[in-house]
């Protein structure tokens, strides 16, 4: 018996979530014009840099608004379980700019390395901007992280990863401006080197994680959800359990066995406090398919899952 998510639950989270990538979308873009046009002048390749990083954030917030606006349509005949897995292949989206924005990072310190270039002009202006940028991405990084949790988005959750990203690189930035103006101009160079590493981790890990959902990785402890089903009376054995699931949804099946003399109607309402008892046990909305068997001694002696002897020794009476 499926215990499933509301529609309305998605309809209500579906705009939240776009407000809160098209607020982010905007101080994005104000705070890469700003990294940018102030690193030019100073003649900064790490500010240069940050404020590219800056503005492929913003790139990857509109991304992330046409995904979720794709995954947020209901199920359909070609697409009977929905259309959430477009939400993951948008924060792959969300990696390829952050990848994209690497390969344009590591050009710039070749070309630096192998053709010179002058030490950077580090002034208050660069500074005042750094900071005020900082902030904003601190900021940003609280509230995606906090609304990511709440509506269950995957998107905001690699964006909310991609902006503490830059949180990491603005401090590296605001170091190499004391290291600049202590004599170590080289110190503009290693910490756009530096910029670069956090770039490739927080790709790695958005293509990590929507890799593992893709891939219908179990995303639950299927010892979890047999103790949850066990714990139903009328329940003699359980195995078979599975799950996979995308952005705040998860997906479970698994066999139980019942005394074989029940009817239909008996083992159909066992079957649904086995998905409430799951859906309650994994604290969250889950879609729990439950197949019931009869508990006869060729059921309990081919659960291959699990060697448990107590529902071996079962009987069928």
């Amino acid at each position: 018996m499926p215990a499933t998510t509301t529609r309305e639950q998605q309809d209500q989270a579906t705009p939240r979530v776009k407000r809160v990538l098209a607020s982010v979308l905007v101080l994005n873009v104000a705070v890469a014009l700003a990294k940018l046009s102030v690193g030019l002048l100073a003649g900064s390749l790490a500010m240069v840099a940050d404020g590219l990083h800056s503005l492929l954030d913003g790139a990857s917030n509109v991304v992330g608004l046409v995904g979720v606006s794709i995954a947020a349509r209901p199920a359909d005949p070609n697409h009977p379980y929905g259309h959430q897995r477009f939400e993951m292949l948008t924060t792959l989206g969300i990696a390829a700019f952050m990848l994209l924005a690497l390969t344009e990072i590591v050009g710039s310190i070749v070309s630096r390395l192998t053709g010179g270039g002058g030490v950077p002009d580090i002034g208050p202006l660069a500074v005042g901007v750094m900071l005020v940028t900082l902030m904003i991405n601190i900021g940003v990084t609280v509230w995606e992280r906090r609304e990511a949790r709440k509506l269950g988005s995957a998107v905001l959750l690699a964006d909310a990863r991609h902006t503490l990203s830059d949180v990491l690189v603005s401090i590296s930035v605001l170091v190499s401006f004391a290291l600049v103006r202590a004599g170590y101009g080289i110190a503009d160079v290693l910490v756009t080197v530096v910029i670069a590493g956090f770039i490739a981790y927080g790709a790695w890990q958005i293509i990590r994680d929507a890799t593992a959902s893709l891939s219908d990785e179990a995303v639950e402890d299927p010892e979890v959800i047999r103790a949850a089903a066990l714990s139903v009376p009328g329940v003699r054995g359980a195995h078979a359990v599975r799950s996979r699931g995308v952005g705040g949804r998860v997906w479970v099946d698994l066999h139980i066995q019942v005394r074989p003399t029940l009817s239909v109607e008996q083992g159909h309402d066992i079957a649904s406090e086995v998905a409430e008892a799951v859906e309650e046990k994994l604290g969250r909305p889950a879609d729990v398919t439950v197949h019931v068997e009869p508990a006869t001694t060729y059921h309990l002696n081919n659960i291959r899952d699990y060697e448990k002897t107590d529902d071996v020794s079962l009987s069928a009476g």
